[in-house]
């Protein structure tokens, strides 16, 4: 799959994407203008396979509320979400062997439905919380609004009902980090259970003799196959990561001293992300940065233009001593010995 996404940009599932677009439809809203206006190209996001930048579908959701009138849309919405929504994990999830079990597989392969988030299972006495936390980006605004998450949940809840086939399956609490809309009452018949608006986090509380629910369909190896099909599409969402990641630190090394918090701002993502992704691919942004200083030194040094001085600048440097040391690791000479031997 080609990705021709910015390097670290933080995605979600095309699959997601054409949930949105099929509900606006029978609403009565063409999504095309709304995809436009979010600087979405309808016809490609709503491709199973594609990735959406979040920083744009997060421009989506609100133009979706104003054209429907419903500030309640999370749960119009989450009715669309069904078990191809997840893309592999869906299929995955259909055939798992308890409630829990599920909800596990949510937990470690979220990123195929969005990048963004992240979930934790945290289990108190009889109680479990199902929690998602959102990426922010460098002006610490989350990447994902929380109607996004509210219909991600409701998906869960719906889908957890379909795969046991009880439809009284419910979480006990639902705690929701969007305000209460004029409307409520839509909530607690859609999770069946009490709402909380305004919270701090976004979380799913079941009780733990629920999380036992077999799965109608339970097939231990049909799970584990398209496990291994969730994993190699999440490993592969973003293959030219590094490749790219290198070429932007090439690109800002020369405006002067480059750290990960300025990279992580410029590439509109968080440290830990920025950080976190070529340490999956064994590489970490200290290497990366590494290497393109020793490909900057070279090119630089063999223009006679620059001073060490001024090198030492572009490179990012505090100090010419510090460039002549990290010089000397990598071709065995100082800076003036390299230039002279051209």
């Amino acid at each position: 799959m080609t990705n021709p996404l910015l390097p670290g940009t933080l995605t979600t599932t095309g699959a997601w994407t054409r949930v949105i677009s099929e509900c606006l439809k029978d609403a009565g809203v063409d999504p095309r203008p709304l995809f436009e206006q979010a600087g979405i190209d309808h016809d490609e996001a709503t491709q199973p396979d594609s990735r959406i930048p979040d920083s744009k579908l997060r421009h989506l959701y609100p133009l979706a509320i104003q054209a429907t009138g419903d500030d309640a849309f999370a749960m119009r919405l989450g009715a669309y979400v069904k078990a191809h929504s997840f893309h592999a994990l869906g299929l995955s999830i259909m055939v798992s062997s308890t409630v829990e079990d599920a909800l596990q597989r949510f937990k470690r392969h979220s990123a195929i439905i969005s990048d963004s988030g992240h979930i934790e299972m945290i289990y108190a006495a009889d109680r479990c919380r199902f929690e998602v936390s959102v990426e922010k980006d460098a002006h610490g605004e989350r990447l994902l609004p929380p109607i996004a998450i509210d219909t991600f949940m409701f998906g869960v809840v719906t889908l957890m009902r379909e795969i046991t086939e009880d439809d009284s399956l419910s979480p006990i609490l639902v705690k929701c980090c969007s305000s209460s809309p004029s409307d409520t009452s839509a909530f607690p018949e859609a999770f069946g259970c009490p709402i909380e608006f305004d919270q701090n986090k976004e979380v799913l509380v079941y009780h733990v003799d629920d999380l036992a629910t077999p799965v109608r369909y339970a097939n231990e190896s049909l799970a584990k196959l398209h496990d291994d099909i969730t994993e190699g599409f999440i490993k592969n969402m973003s293959p030219e990561f590094e490749d790219e990641l290198y070429r932007q630190i090439l690109k800002e090394l020369p405006n002067g001293e480059l750290s990960a918090e300025k990279l992580a701002s410029r590439l509109n993502m968080s440290l830990r992300k920025l950080q976190g992704k070529p340490q999956q691919q064994n590489t970490s942004y200290q290497q990366l940065l590494d290497k393109a200083r020793k490909e900057l030194a070279s090119k630089y040094l063999s223009n006679t233009r620059y001073s060490i001085t001024e090198v030492t600048f572009l490179l990012g440097f505090a100090s010419s001593a510090s460039f002549c040391r990290a010089f000397k690791r990598w071709f065995d000479m100082s800076p003036s010995e390299y230039r002279q031997q051209l």
